[in-house]
């Protein structure tokens, strides 16, 4: 198969169409000059063949914005210190009072009597596991106590606390020594007590706003052991 790109024309080509035949060689101008009506200035032509389109040397101008919209609200929040409260503030016993409003709340979004009257008990594929497993994945976690049974980082291994500020990507937790400790969502399981339930959460499954989370399609391989 051959590689030719064109083929040369034959000589009654020009004759056929009522063309005068171009002389050969010729510039594009000189071509444009022969084959164009006589209307056509040669000046016109030169203009034309030399014109640059505007989109070939668009730029875009990006728009200064004013210093306080550059300001994220995370960029507010860290000025305010909203992200990380002090920690000679918040004690342990304090956090245990915030953990006993979450367990008044946390029944009252998961009423565990009238899920097992329904069927439930407890065990992953259950009947109504589902509507627990929503349940349980749209609260809000800030005061409750959770503990970290296993993370590819050693160091978080055991850690225990109250859940004071919950971030997209982490949980930041008081415990028993007074200090406030950030332990990161991602490759970490955590041990939550509900009643006679323990309930095991993958924090893979919750990098994700509070706030976000409650509006958020839960996943088809979202598994909350007990």
């Amino acid at each position: 198969m051959s590689n030719i790109l064109y083929t040369p024309l034959k000589q009654n080509s020009f004759e056929s169409s009522a063309v005068p035949k171009p002389q050969s060689p010729l510039t594009v101008n000189q071509l444009a000059r022969q084959l164009l009506p006589l209307k056509v200035t040669n000046k016109e032509i030169d203009a034309g063949l030399k014109k640059v389109y505007w989109l070939g040397n668009y730029t875009h101008k990006k728009k200064q914005k004013s210093v306080e919209k550059c300001k994220s609200k995370n960029q507010l929040k860290r000025i305010l210190g909203l992200c990380r409260p002090p920690k000679d503030v918040l004690t342990y016993a304090n956090a245990i009072q915030l953990n006993k409003l979450w367990m008044s709340y946390i029944k009252k979004v998961i009423n565990f009597d009238d899920l097992r009257k329904r069927g439930w008990n407890g065990t992953p594929g259950c009947k109504n596991w589902e509507a627990f497993m929503t349940m349980l994945y749209k609260c809000d976690f800030h005061g409750a106590h959770i503990k970290v049974i296993s993370s590819k980082c050693c160091s978080y291994i055991m850690v225990a606390g109250v859940i004071v500020i919950e971030t997209k990507h982490t949980f930041q937790i008081v415990g028993v020594d007074n200090k406030l400790k950030t332990i990161p969502k991602e490759q970490c399981i955590f041990e939550i007590v509900l009643e006679e339930y323990c309930i095991h959460l993958y924090g893979k499954h919750f990098v994700v706003r509070s706030k976000d989370r409650s509006k958020k399609k839960i996943k088809d391989n979202l598994r909350l052991e007990l």
